[in-house]
């Protein structure tokens, strides 16, 4: 096998690696993380309202209700955040399978919701 194509697999393997983990990277080079007011702004792309949603951070298990598009939640940076379901509709059993991102003064999060059939109907009536 030709030493080049092994150094450029090896070289692009490593590029993945720290593109996928790269916020794993930057939580252990950060070194005190401090306390901040993070305000999250909705990207709704969502055919439901922004009341339906709040902000949760993972690691405190705290969330914020969004409020004209906003969300504001103190944490420590770096601690992962993540867009739920709002809490009153719980005991529907459905979730939002979205990624976390490390906490940063001001970020946007988006909410993506695809739906198979009409996954939506009787969601959040009253039991």
């Amino acid at each position: 096998m030709n030493p080049f194509f092994v150094v450029w697999g090896i070289a692009l393997s490593c590029m993945a690696a720290a593109i996928l983990l790269r916020h794993e990277i930057g939580d252990l080079l950060t070194v005190s993380p401090e306390r901040i007011q993070a305000e999250i702004q909705l990207d709704n792309r969502c055919k439901l309202q922004e009341r339906s949603f709040v902000v949760r951070d993972i690691d405190t298990g705290s969330y914020a209700f969004f409020r004209q598009g906003v969300a504001k939640l103190r944490t420590v940076e770096r601690n992962r955040l993540r867009i739920e379901f709002a809490p009153r509709y719980a005991a529907t059993g459905a979730e939002l399978s979205l990624p976390s991102y490390p906490a940063k003064q001001e970020m946007t999060l988006s909410a993506y919701c695809y739906s198979r059939g009409n996954w939506l109907k009787n969601l959040f009536n009253s039991h």
